[in-house]
């Protein structure tokens, strides 16, 4: 369930879901990487049922084009990332940045257990490189083969628990393919304002203080 919350300034409620689509979306524009830039809607539009059969690469090439499904992922992930139930919550199967996941999942058996390795840590970096590193705008590229690979072995892993291509598979898959431009854009969303996720790092004290003093107006129950 999306989390609601105040903003301080403009007092105005708003959820954790639509916050985070709404700044990620702005990014992409801001940042010159609208979403679907090389998608096209049409392209198997009036084709025969052999034109498709012998496009099959190119549809589905076309289809790892379309991204508002990766938008709605990286939404919701950020909005579950600050919810107070779910963000005090650790994984056994993170691992650091300069550790290999793949140590992990290679003692395995179940492939539903290597898909969650993976994705666990693939989500790990795509955040960190992008938002809650202290270095995040200094590290450049370091880490996005990494990440990529951790995507691309989730879906890999995932398509052999379920049998098959999906729509989470897919949206993992086009996250392998283009890691290293939605941490830049991850990153771009950071830097749009220095009060960025203050609900996640440390209030200024100005902010402290308006706070508290709100607070002060309330009364207690």
């Amino acid at each position: 369930m999306p989390v609601h919350f105040t903003l301080i300034e403009s007092k105005e409620t708003d959820t954790t879901e639509s916050f985070f689509s709404e700044n990620f979306l702005r990014a992409r524009i801001d940042d010159d990487k609208p979403s679907n830039k090389e998608y096209d809607p049409i392209l198997e539009e009036g084709r025969s049922e052999s034109w498709i059969q012998s496009h099959e690469k190119e549809i589905k090439q076309n289809d790892l084009e379309y991204e508002e499904d990766v938008n709605q992922y990286i939404t919701l992930m950020l909005a579950e990332m600050v919810n107070p139930k779910t963000a005090g919550l650790t994984n056994q199967y993170l691992v650091g940045t300069d550790s290999d996941a793949g140590q992990i999942a290679v003692d395995l058996k179940l492939e539903s257990q290597k898909y969650q390795v993976f994705r666990t840590n693939a989500d790990f970096l795509l955040f960190h490189l992008g938002l809650f590193s202290s270095e995040s705008n200094i590290l450049g590229d370091k880490y996005f083969d990494k990440g990529g690979w951790y995507y691309s072995s989730a879906a890999c892993s995932l398509k052999h628990a379920r049998g098959g291509r999906s729509g989470l598979s897919d949206v993992l898959e086009k996250l392998s393919l283009k890691f290293g431009k939605y941490v830049e854009i991850l990153r771009y969303m950071k830097n749009q304002s220095s009060n960025y996720f203050s609900f996640h790092f440390k209030f200024s004290e100005e902010e402290i203080a308006q706070f508290q003093k709100q607070l002060a107006k309330e009364p207690k129950n």
